[in-house]
């Protein structure tokens, strides 16, 4: 069983919110929080690099997807 902070009670209003949904509006809500995610990684690589071009933050970004040593050429 995961670990989760959560009340059963709230995870249950939360089930029943998503299971109310039509497929697009969950792949909808999906796809923002990966662009909200993306944002935040973004923002944290800035924070630590403020000097760094937006292409240099989207390829610190891009390699962070990778365990080290491990990305591929290019990235």
């Amino acid at each position: 069983m995961p670990i989760s902070d959560t009340k059963p009670e709230i995870q249950a209003m939360q089930d029943r919110i998503i299971m109310a949904m039509t497929e697009e509006q969950r792949l909808r809500r999906a796809l923002e929080l990966c662009d909200l995610s993306y944002a935040f990684a973004k923002a944290g690589i800035r924070h630590n690099h403020p000097d760094w071009s937006e292409e240099q933050v989207h390829q610190e970004f891009l390699r962070s997807l990778f365990p080290p040593g491990t990305a591929p050429s290019g990235i």
